[in-house]
């Protein structure tokens, strides 16, 4: 479990760091408040509104306990997902404190269980948490910030994500041309592909801001572009990552042609198991639909 603390935390400093414009997202489609209270499974076509910022940053409005009008990040590379002290405080949850890896040093945290999260018609009861200061990812929206949901929660049912309406539906997936294998491992979710035609296993995560690659994985980045390494990061752990501006992407049958990324050193304890993180609004997706239960990822890259 320390390890899956680690990734949680890593993948938000990450999220932080990698120079998104400062203009924020545009408001949400529709009531983000008015979901009905029911219970986990949602019916076809429900839907929930969310906003978004930096094009590709999700807030859900949700409730835990007593508390209503929460907003919290969808982040599908989180895991396990995580409320602030301050929110463990208002709902007077009994908090285990805990020490979290985060990069090469560790900051202190804890667990705890939610007796019930609901975001849009997803409800969960008995939820176990992590307790963690979001201090570093407060700044990135004019908003407070909550806590971060994964799929943890949202991956009870099947669901789309439509970057273009800013709505999530839950329930029957529509048609889409591509189609790839969804792999779970730890409460992450996976896919395969290549990068510069060398085979890479990525960690889907709506929470990266681009695609970012470790930089002791397999993939030939030497023979692209590379802008040089950037300023460290301030918020939360040091390493150095470089921008590769030329690397083929490849998910399946479905070829992206040449995208940006980012190569961020990898330290050699981190034990991640996978070689980087795909982010689908970096690539150009608007519509993505996750069904975990038969473990596949379809997506669209028209409105």
């Amino acid at each position: 479990m320390r390890e899956l603390c680690f990734q949680v935390l890593l993948l938000w400093t990450l999220g932080t760091v990698a120079g998104q414009p400062p203009a924020w997202g545009s408001a949400a489609a529709g009531n983000l408040g008015s979901a009905p209270d029911r219970a986990a499974k949602g019916t076809a076509k429900e839907a929930v509104g969310f906003e978004l910022y930096h094009d590709y940053m999700i807030v859900l409005r949700g409730a835990a306990g007593p508390a209503k009008g929460l907003n919290f990040l969808l982040d599908t590379g989180a895991t396990p997902s995580v409320l602030t002290p301050r929110l463990a405080a208002k709902l007077h949850l009994e908090v285990v404190g805990e020490d979290i890896a985060v990069l090469n040093e560790t900051v202190r945290g804890g667990r705890a269980t939610v007796p019930e999260l609901q975001v849009g018609p997803v409800r969960k009861q008995n939820l176990p948490v992590l307790i963690e200061d979001l201090g570093f990812l407060q700044k990135q929206f004019p908003l407070q910030i909550d806590g971060i949901v994964g799929l943890d929660v949202l991956g009870t049912d099947a669901f789309v994500i439509d970057y273009a309406t800013r709505e999530i539906r839950f329930g029957d997936l529509p048609a889409m041309r591509d189609s790839i294998p969804l792999e779970m491992k730890g409460g992450l979710a996976f896919v395969e592909a290549t990068v510069d035609h060398a085979p890479v296993h990525l960690l889907f995560d709506t929470g990266a801001p681009s695609l970012i690659l470790f930089e002791q994985t397999a993939v030939p980045v030497a023979g692209s572009k590379i802008s040089g390494p950037l300023p460290p990061p301030k918020p939360i752990g040091e390493f150095d990552r470089k921008h590769v501006q030329t690397i083929r992407v490849r998910l399946g049958d479905t070829e992206f042609g040449r995208e940006s990324a980012f190569v961020v050193h990898n330290p050699g304890d981190a034990g991640h198991g996978f070689d980087g993180l795909m982010s689908p609004a970096a690539l150009g997706i608007t519509r993505v639909a996750v069904d975990v239960a038969r473990g596949t990822l379809a997506f669209a890259r028209e409105p």
